[in-house]
């Protein structure tokens, strides 16, 4: 599920589905590791451009690094692994005897390849991975400043709100040796990486019911069809036309809101749902007046074919989109 995937992506001990679990083995260097502590932040400051069909977030933060020991500068060689930094400040460097500390603003450009599946009642993990390019784990390992990060207050992100964050550090090995010809084919390079997650879910049920107002509409007026007498053919048949195409109608204007997916999502189960619905009460139309004009007792019949469909439909198109949404919200 995606709270599992979420929770093994911020724990140390687990690996992530589809991801390379970390090397633990060190290569014989033919010299001493450094062994360098860094305590290291995160403080987010902006969150903006949630793009989901494009794939990316903006986002800007604080982040800064306090070691002790030889003046290596970690701030000028880290990297955002799953982004670009589009801008970069020093904001302090201070240096007193063995202590260092630097902080910096930046600004960076995140790609998140957005699951879909249960949007509009979507929840995403965002996350800032921060990795040393210079020296491996056994060089220079982070240590989360837990306390001292944190999510500004003015952070806003339109349709969600903010419901968790966390910061860790984990291993992150390369499944390559880079073709160096002094290591080992097997060998993984690793890093030690600093992630902050930020949890976000949707605020409310606004977007679900403005996504799917007008085909929950086409679908309860096909259902009217069925107080037309079927002595009154064309206009029982043009309800349940009308209704089938405005049906097909809101499903192009729904996916022109999300991002392709070759998945089944929670939008193909509402829109399937609602297009057979549509479909059965045109065909038990058909069969309703076929019974009116055709059989012994015709209009009998036929209301007693109509008035338990019209109330099967009913009940059992609700309850599936009831049990849809509901079972797609955290």
């Amino acid at each position: 599920t995606a709270m599992a995937r979420h929770d093994a992506r911020l724990d140390r001990a687990k690996v992530e589905t589809g991801r390379t679990a970390t090397e633990k083995k060190v290569f014989d260097l033919g010299r001493e590791p450094e062994d360098i502590k860094v305590t290291a932040g995160i403080y987010v400051d902006r969150i903006y451009d949630v793009e989901l069909r494009r794939t990316h977030w903006r986002v800007d933060f604080y982040a800064w690094f306090q070691w002790s020991g030889p003046n290596v500068h970690p701030g000028d060689n880290f990297q955002i692994v799953n982004g670009e930094i589009i801008k970069k400040v020093l904001v302090a460097d201070t240096d007193i005897g063995d202590e260092h500390y630097e902080l910096y603003r930046l600004t960076a450009e995140i790609t998140k390849f957005f699951n879909i599946t249960r949007y509009p009642r979507d929840d995403h993990l965002m996350t800032i991975l921060i990795e040393d390019t210079k020296r491996q784990f056994y060089d220079l390992t982070y240590v989360p400043d837990v306390q001292g990060s944190q999510i500004s207050s003015r952070v806003k992100i339109p349709g969600y709100k903010i419901y968790s964050k966390a910061l860790v550090e984990k291993g992150h090995s390369y499944k390559t040796r880079r073709g160096n010809p002094r290591l080992p084919e097997d060998y993984k390079a690793t890093y030690s990486q600093l992630a902050f997650g930020i949890g976000i879910k949707r605020a409310s049920w606004g977007l679900y019911l403005k996504m799917f107002v007008g085909i929950f509409s086409a679908v309860f007026f096909a259902l009217l069809a069925f107080f037309v007498s079927p002595a009154h053919t064309s206009p029982r048949f043009a309800i349940g036309v009308g209704a089938f195409f405005a049906s097909i109608a809101s499903i192009y204007v729904i996916s022109s809101q999300i991002p392709l997916s070759s998945g089944y999502t929670l939008t193909d189960m509402v829109t399937a749902a609602s297009l057979i619905t549509v479909f059965l009460t045109l065909l038990t139309s058909t069969g309703s007046v076929a019974i009116y004009h055709s059989w012994s007792g015709g209009p009998a019949w036929s209301n007693r074919l109509d008035r338990p469909a019209q109330i099967i439909f009913l009940v059992c198109y609700s309850g599936l989109n009831i049990s849809l949404a509901l079972s797609a919200s955290l």
